[in-house]
Order: C-alpha cells, then structure tokens, then sequence
C-alpha cells in the first residue's frame, strides 16, 4: 500500500487490529493491579490485540477514522496509557498512526509510523511523539505491534 487507494476501498474496512506493543502488554501483565482495558466501542481480540472499529462518518479520503479506546493501567494509579481514536493518515507520502494526544486532548498525537507490506497490514515505529507517553522507556523507532486492517470480508480474528 504505498498510497492512499486504501481509503477508495474505506467503505469495506471493518475496523483495526492492532496489540500496540507486546512487551509493553506483557509488562503490564505482570504487574499485581495491572490491567488493559478495551472502551467506547474497542474490544480485546482473542490475539490480544484491540480492535477499533471504522468510525463511518468521520473518516476521510485522507484518512481512516477508528474509535474506542485501548487504556493500560498498573503501578497504583502511576502507570496510565491510553490508545483513544487512531487514525491512520496518510501525508507527504508516508503513513502514520495518530491518536488522541493524551497530554493535549484537543489535538492529536502521530504516535507511530507506519510502513505497509500489503493492503492490509502495516509494520509500526514509535514516533519522537509517542515516546513522551512511555515516559522515554522506549526510543524512537522502537518497533511496536503490526496494524492490521479489518476488512468487511474477512474475519477480525
């Protein structure tokens, strides 16, 4: 998918698959009162990933438009991260994922970059942006969890 002929086929997208980052969910795991929660619409997949469904309405050609939220939560209060509302987009030739930004939520946030192998799923790396929500524990271009596209016709598992 090395442009945006995506979003001509958007009224066939289902949602989006995506685990955020497995070593980060494991983390989470581990810990006595950690949890992951999935919000507003999201549901955790049998695959661990959280699904976010297409947001019809709001979604653009320039953008694929996801709701719900995916919140990750330990450490007593201290640990809170919160996936809300990605949107893939597509801009200057390259792909992004962008979320609510947690610290401003009146803007957004690119919280991964995006590269597709195929037209459905895409490998991520963490963004300048996106390490402030880690508290700096993961570098830029950290690799994160693939994203993968849902479509109608197939199955979301």
């Amino acid at each position: 998918m090395k442009d945006n002929k995506t979003f001509e086929r958007s009224g066939h997208v289902a949602g989006l698959a995506w685990g955020v980052h497995g070593p980060f969910r494991q983390y989470v795991e581990r810990m006595s009162d950690g949890q992951m929660a999935a919000r507003d619409g999201a549901e955790i997949l049998a695959t661990g990933e959280a699904f976010f469904p297409l947001d019809v309405d709001s979604t653009t050609p320039d953008e694929l438009r996801f709701t719900g939220s995916l919140e990750f939560s330990g450490h007593h209060g201290m640990l809170a991260v919160t996936v809300e509302q990605p949107w893939l987009q597509h801009r200057a030739g390259q792909w992004e994922l962008s979320v609510v930004d947690p610290f401003e939520p009146a803007k957004r946030m690119p919280f991964v970059a995006v590269e597709f192998t195929d037209n459905a799923t895409g490998t991520t790396r963490l963004t300048e942006a996106g390490t402030d929500v880690f508290m700096g524990n993961y570098s830029e271009a950290t690799l994160f969890d693939p994203v993968r596209i849902i479509w109608e016709e197939k199955d979301e598992e």
